[in-house]
């Protein structure tokens, strides 16, 4: 795989059943993805969707969610280009701080300069989320990010 090959494309809802099924293959959240596809973007390989991230807005205040790559692209700087993207994408929609929940991947979001945060530090707007207060377990990490 040459890395030139990978487009990061923002999410048309024609794909929205194929990010759905990558999501369900990793356990995380998709539920109400639809309501915040404007706002998510994917990786394609030849057109094929290979990985997914996305965030919600809510004012200045951003949710970083539902990143996921196949497995047979992992460690190969897929994340890396989506997380990239999405920073850029939040930035020009006015998100000054970024949150994020995770079970797995705090070392890897770190490198993008996420620091872990209690639970008790966390903006009322993201504590409402779906995601927060229904879909990710107490035991998930919280991370914080300043745009």
């Amino acid at each position: 795989m040459e890395e030139n090959a990978i487009l990061i494309k923002k999410l048309k809802i024609e794909q929205l059943d194929s990010v759905v099924s990558l999501l369900k293959s990793f356990n995380l959240v998709y539920e109400d993805i639809k309501a915040h596809f404007v706002n998510f973007s994917v990786a394609l390989d030849n057109n094929k969707i290979i990985g997914c991230a996305g965030f919600e807005k809510h004012d200045e205040i951003g949710l970083l969610r539902s990143v996921a790559v196949s497995l047979e692209f992992q460690g190969k700087g897929v994340g890396h280009m989506l997380i990239k993207s999405i920073l850029k994408n939040a930035e020009q929609e006015g998100i000054k701080v970024f949150y994020l929940l995770t079970d797995t991947a705090s070392s890897f979001f770190s490198k993008f300069g996420f620091k872990i945060v209690s639970r008790t530090e966390v903006d009322e707007r993201i504590k409402t989320t779906y995601e927060y207060s229904e879909a990710c377990s107490e035991k998930a990490i919280v991370m914080i990010k300043h745009l």
